[in-house]
């Protein structure tokens, strides 16, 4: 029995500036709306530094030992499974400037929460705003958060 299959490999990342968070509004017709910055993992390239690089380029902020809090699994159109790491950054340098992908807007936890979200991100807060849930599972069948 063959114990591999094909992986995409994805993050997101929750900059924290005292009580503002900062969101992107994607401009990605697959998935739009407000999320967290963040991009895939490049081959040979470790989840820790993927997530400092895609700020980078989503957000020109350099951000500083970001703190991997959860993740989340589904399947995508061709039945591959698709893995999103989400960490949090409260330290990070530099000044923010949007990039092609969406508008970067600071926002209250509850500002954000009232806001149209890009399509089931309210449970992915769950995982970040909780800390007895680590995982967020989509499979077809069913959307648990464990």
């Amino acid at each position: 029995m063959d114990r591999t299959e094909r992986v995409t490999l994805t993050n997101m990342c929750m900059i924290k500036n005292n009580q503002k968070i900062l969101v992107i509004n994607r401009n990605d017709p697959t998935w739009p709306g407000l999320t967290f910055p963040g991009g895939h993992v490049e081959a040979h390239e470790s989840f820790h530094d993927s997530v400092i690089r895609e700020i980078k380029e989503e957000t020109n902020l350099a951000i500083k030992k970001p703190h991997l809090v959860g993740i989340k699994q589904f399947y995508d159109d061709n039945n591959n499974r698709y893995i999103v790491f989400f960490y949090i950054a409260t330290k990070f340098s530099g000044h923010l400037k949007a990039s092609k992908e969406g508008e970067l807007i600071w926002m209250t936890k509850k500002e954000l929460q009232q806001e149209k979200l890009a399509y089931n991100f309210d449970r992915d807060l769950k995982v970040y705003f909780n800390n007895d849930i680590d995982e967020h599972l989509l499979d077809g069948k069913r959307d648990v958060l464990f």
